[in-house]
């Protein structure tokens, strides 16, 4: 399994804490509580609700349906 905890936007030292602490993915993290984190990782629980707030942003990201290309504002393309 590839951790995708690289992805969050956290400081270093945070993230290796979340993978020694075995959160391994983000939605391992979105399948914890931020009392679950805090305790884990001994950090309050401020700081654990940062870490799944950014959990459920990236998750949101990489789950977005990208937008599809507006052909009326697409460059020209001229054949010759």
């Amino acid at each position: 399994m590839k951790s995708d905890i690289q992805l969050l936007e956290l400081a270093s030292g945070i993230k290796d804490a979340l993978i020694n602490s075995e959160f391994l993915t983000i939605k391992s993290i979105l399948n914890s509580t931020a009392l679950d984190i805090s305790s884990k990782l001994r950090v309050d629980l401020y700081i654990a609700q940062i870490i799944f707030q950014e959990a459920k942003r990236v998750e949101a990201e990489m789950t977005k349906i990208p937008t599809p290309l507006d052909v009326n504002s697409a460059v020209p393309v001229y054949l010759s």
